[in-house]
């Protein structure tokens, strides 16, 4: 009787590091679902598998790196602020599929960092990049900025990804130092010093 021989691949992407083996009656969309990631990007991450459509008990897929989540993570600030700064980094699941981050924080105007006049919250991802989006502001005093980045589902949320929140100028692009940051360190959504 013919046994197919398991295919492991030789090395993975950075934003699929984690490591899946092939169970009976497993497919690509399943496998998919379980990690909330597009069949296309499962399919382009694993060359080593020619047709997605044809899978084995015991093949190996590079699938998105397994930080838990959802999760919350505290950013601490970076450089001196006012009392009462802080905020949170909420890692989830975004809606259209793959993961997001919501920031919220409660922050003093953006000009008391400098010639600022809006907050940009970012997160870097290692070996892959950094995605970022503007926060706005509540009318409380002081406002409490929010936003979420929803990662494209070809990359995933791998440890010591980075969230930071730094003002910046609207008008001529020049972000400020980090006012407050996070790492997300290996196999856990939790706080690493930076």
């Amino acid at each position: 009787m013919f046994r197919q021989q398991s295919r492991v691949p030789q090395n993975c992407p950075p934003a699929f590091q984690g490591r899946y083996t092939v169970q009976p009656g497993d497919t690509f969309f399943m496998i998919g679902q379980m990690f909330r990631v597009r069949i296309e990007a499962l399919a382009v991450n694993n060359p080593h598998i020619p047709n997605p459509n044809i899978i084995f008990p015991g093949d190996v897929l590079c699938v998105p790196g397994r930080i838990p989540y959802p999760c919350s993570i505290i950013l601490t600030p970076s450089t001196r602020v006012p009392f009462g700064t802080g905020g949170v980094a909420y890692v989830g699941f975004a809606p259209r599929g793959g993961q997001s981050v919501t920031f919220a924080a409660t922050l003093p105007q953006p000009a008391m960092f400098g010639n600022f006049d809006i907050y940009i919250g970012e997160i870097l991802i290692p070996d892959i990049g950094g995605f970022g989006n503007q926060l706005f502001p509540t009318p409380l005093d002081p406002p409490t900025w929010s936003t979420r980045i929803d990662i494209p589902t070809v990359a995933s949320i791998i440890p010591n990804s980075r969230l930071v929140i730094r003002p910046s100028n609207s008008i001529t692009g020049i972000s400020g130092a980090p006012v407050l940051e996070a790492v997300i360190r290996g196999g856990s959504c939790q706080l690493q010093s930076t």
